[in-house]
């Protein structure tokens, strides 16, 4: 698999473990130091952005990407994409859509995930 369709899948991963709020998992595709920054927002570290995640409240019914986009510069590469989640909270369904960047680096020959920046999508 090439660098590409890698780091399209480690995207795809990652939201599915996101989904199942498998924080173990989502850990692993976690480069050291990384951070979290919401637009606006302050820098989120990895034990916090963890946290979140076991605490989304209600039920996830999904987290998908798409219109994902990959950029490489050697041992750097962003990913942009749409992130779309459904979750249903005290029987409502509620949609929460929003564009991404993620930057991945190489550490020791495998992809990880150093900084995801969230904005706000149309």
């Amino acid at each position: 698999m090439d660098d590409h369709a890698r780091l399209v899948s480690l995207s795809e991963q990652l939201a599915s473990a996101i989904s199942q709020r498998d924080v173990a998992a989502v850990r692993s595709f976690l480069a050291d130091g990384f951070v979290q920054r919401p637009a606006g927002g302050a820098a989120v570290d990895t034990d916090a952005f963890l946290a979140n995640i076991s605490k989304i409240p209600g039920k996830i019914l999904f987290v998908k990407v798409e219109q994902l986009t990959v950029d490489i510069w050697g041992d750097s590469a962003i990913v942009t994409g749409i992130q779309q989640a459904r979750l249903e909270i005290d029987e409502s369904v509620v949609n929460d859509r929003r564009a991404f960047v993620d930057w991945f680096v190489k550490e020791t020959g495998d992809w990880k995930l150093r900084t995801a920046v969230d904005l706000a999508a149309n």
